[in-house]
């Protein structure tokens, strides 16, 4: 497990400095905005797109672990968004985020030591980022849009025309295509994809210690880190028994994917996450937080887990 937690160091690094950043003020309060803009309409659409074109799909997918992993993420998201929105009384934008952070998985800078690790195989991740880039993260998004529209009176037609225009939900999806279809994509446009699509956790990680150290609500709430940690516990903890209760008695995984289903579910949250909370001004501080709470804590959950199926 030493090669996990060595990979999970460099995240509290980033935002470390991020936030040493904020405080000493050297650089200008909307850095933080500017450089989540980049993220969400560049760096993370070509990363997605650069991971689903250079997938083997004939030789990589499998169907009940792809079902599993769908229904899984799908029904978890709703009964999520329906805990935030009914019971702790969250706003439609906010139960969105709250319920993404308690779920969406950190596949590759995370996963992928994790997988190579374990199991010297990276089959469920490529599986995952499919999924993720085609189905889970461009619903997330096309949910914003639509609460954040509803507001202003512009409702469903006008959310259903961002998400067209959103390169989070295009761009994967032209990738998907591509892939289906056997197009092959010329090297020039995966490398230029690949790089555009370096500085996500590096800009990323750092934009979320600028956040936490410009946000005076991060010393004055307690219920912050409450929320956080509630979060934390259902992505590490709650979310792979209900894996694993899917991927058992539902679809009747074998015992390898079985384990990986469950492990997928336990990655500490994504960087995307705290990426769409500050481009749709949805409890930005919160996802810093629950982020880097939950890189912090999966480095116990996951050596228990492992302890525990003797791996």
């Amino acid at each position: 497990m030493e090669t996990v937690i060595e990979k999970l160091i460099p995240i509290f690094i980033l935002a470390i400095i991020g936030f040493a950043a904020g405080k000493l003020r050297i650089l200008p309060t909307n850095t933080s905005d500017a450089l989540c803009a980049f993220l969400f309409y560049f760096s993370a659409p070509a990363v997605s797109f650069a991971n689903i074109v250079t997938s083997d799909l004939n030789s990589i997918f499998d169907l009940r672990f792809a079902m599993a992993l769908t229904v899984f993420e799908l029904s978890v998201f709703l009964l999520l968004f329906l805990l935030y929105r009914m019971v702790f009384g969250f706003s439609k934008s906010e139960s969105v985020i709250h319920s993404v952070c308690s779920f969406y998985g950190n596949i590759s800078y995370v996963g992928i030591p994790v997988f190579l690790t374990l199991f010297n195989n990276v089959i469920p991740n490529i599986i995952t980022i499919l999924v993720h880039g085609v189905i889970t993260f461009p619903l997330a998004v096309f949910l914003l849009d639509l609460f954040s529209g509803s507001g202003s009176g512009k409702g469903a037609a006008h959310a259903i025309m961002s998400a067209v225009k959103n390169p989070n939900i295009f761009v994967p999806v032209i990738g998907a295509l591509l892939l289906l279809l056997k197009v092959p994509v010329p090297k020039l446009v995966i490398d230029t994809a690949e790089l555009l699509g370096k500085p996500t956790t590096a800009a990323g990680m750092f934009a979320l210690g600028l956040t936490c150290a410009q946000s005076n609500e991060l010393i004055t709430s307690p219920k912050l880190f409450f929320n956080a940690l509630f979060s934390a516990a259902v992505k590490l903890v709650m979310c792979p028994f209900f894996a694993w209760i899917i991927g058992k008695y539902v679809f009747s995984l074998d015992t390898w994917w079985l384990n990986s289903l469950v492990i997928m579910a336990m990655l500490p949250a994504a960087l995307n996450t705290y990426i769409l909370s500050q481009r749709y001004h949805a409890d930005e501080t919160y996802a810093s937080i629950s982020v880097l709470m939950s890189n912090l804590l999966f480095s116990v959950t996951i050596s228990l887990y492992i302890i525990v199926i003797g791996l």
